[in-house]
């Protein structure tokens, strides 16, 4: 089965990450990743509290979409930004991961696209040249502007995969979030199919609501024997609001998308 991963900030909030590690193991699920990246000493706990139990961290967030200081489509945040995608590599490689999810940031008004594009792979070439003698993955962000994020500077599956052709690293792919590329573009197993090698992890959620991916119109299971077929070898990770409580949340997701 696919490698499924758990967005660990949205899962047993009642208590610390470290304690929510071993939770998220005894639901089936060996992998997590977090919205954080800038806190080495709680990616530490996660990867220590990990290997407690078997269970490994997987990914982080390198920047946020609304960070407009260290957004890289900001030709004035290149050093900023490099910056940053170092130290927080650093905070992950610590903590026994290998990849990170970059934003581009909100569009700028008063910019014309072009000169945003262009800021952006410039950007993401710098930090991912350097990133990749530690060998370290950055994974760009694609996400729906219909819904939660207008205004966001990238919105295209397409464009996405055009952008990481250009950039032209290995260690630089696109994260396919299924539910914001559901609700932007659809198509979404002939979009893996001709395009899975340039795709470096996968979010999911419901569609509608961003709530468990069982109840909403996307068949996960169809989708994810899509993505074994065309051989990804990634991650797949659940970023989805839950609306029934842990621990039966995840159990009865782990479980669907096992088709148990």
């Amino acid at each position: 089965m696919i490698k499924v991963d758990a967005l660990i900030d949205l899962f047993f909030k009642e208590v610390p990450f470290e304690q929510r590690v071993e939770k998220i193991a005894r639901c089936g699920c060996k992998y997590i990743e977090t919205w954080g990246g800038g806190d080495a000493e709680s990616l530490k706990k996660m990867g220590d509290a990990g290997k407690k139990c078997g269970v490994e961290l997987v990914s982080i967030v390198m920047n946020f979409a609304t960070n407009d200081d260290v957004a890289p489509i900001r030709k004035e945040n290149l050093q900023r930004f490099v910056e940053q995608m170092d130290r927080y590599s650093d905070n992950a490689l610590a903590a026994g991961c290998r990849q990170g999810i970059v934003t581009t940031g909100q569009s700028i008004g008063g910019r014309n696209y072009q000169e945003q594009r262009s800021a952006l792979v410039n950007a993401m070439r710098q930090a991912g040249k350097l990133l990749a003698s530690k060998g370290f993955q950055l994974n760009l962000e694609v996400l729906n502007t219909e819904v939660d994020h207008p205004g966001y500077f990238l919105g295209s599956p397409q464009e996405g995969v055009a952008i990481v052709k250009e950039i032209g690293l290995d260690n630089v792919r696109m994260l396919y979030d299924i539910y914001h590329m559901g609700i932007m573009a659809g198509n979404l197993t002939v979009f893996i199919e001709q395009d899975i090698e340039w795709i470096g992890h996968f979010h999911s959620a419901g569609i509608p609501g961003r709530h468990e991916l069982f109840n909403g119109e996307t068949n996960y299971p169809f989708i994810i024997d899509k993505i074994e077929k065309a051989g990804y070898k990634g991650y797949f990770g659940l970023e989805y609001f839950p609306l029934l409580p842990c621990p039966e949340t995840l159990i009865k997701t782990m479980g669907y998308l096992s088709g148990k």
